[in-house]
């Protein structure tokens, strides 16, 4: 896959979508932070980009996971549930990235082990907003 090994921080997007891959791709152009951005659209995919960070433990830590919930087959929550059953993605940032975003939905997000949760926005400037506050949270270099 394309998991960087150096200490840049990246996104990894699970999610059908490719219009909101390129919406999010679009929106981390707009930040002035150095992160890179990997799209992943199947099972087969994600299986071997998880595979390869489990071989990079270090590289958990400058990741940050977008999870869509709604895939077709496994569902996203399936997915969260058993990289939190797993001690080796303990250090990996997940975020479920989703159109439901009610208090609901958050709730139910943090109950299946989510670090967050990033309801789908309508405008790039908006996402950009959201992707910086996450950077900030989760990916900001140690000073």
């Amino acid at each position: 896959m394309n998991i960087r090994q150096d200490d840049t921080a990246q996104v990894i997007m699970f999610d059908d979508d490719a219009e909101d891959a390129l919406l999010v791709k679009t929106a981390l152009t707009r930040l002035d932070v150095p992160i890179s951005f990997l799209h992943v659209q199947n099972k087969v995919a994600f299986e071997a980009v998880l595979t390869e960070l489990a071989h990079l433990p270090d590289r958990m830590q400058r990741s940050l996971l977008l999870l869509d919930l709604n895939m077709p087959g496994k569902k996203g929550a399936d997915w969260l549930k058993e990289l939190r059953g797993q001690s080796t993605f303990d250090a990996l940032t997940v975020v479920v990235f989703s159109t439901a975003n009610m208090a609901e939905d958050r709730a139910r997000s943090a109950m299946l082990g989510a670090d967050d949760h990033l309801g789908k926005p309508d405008t790039v400037m908006e996402l950009a907003k959201q992707l910086d506050a996450l950077y900030k949270r989760w990916l900001k270099p140690i000073a």
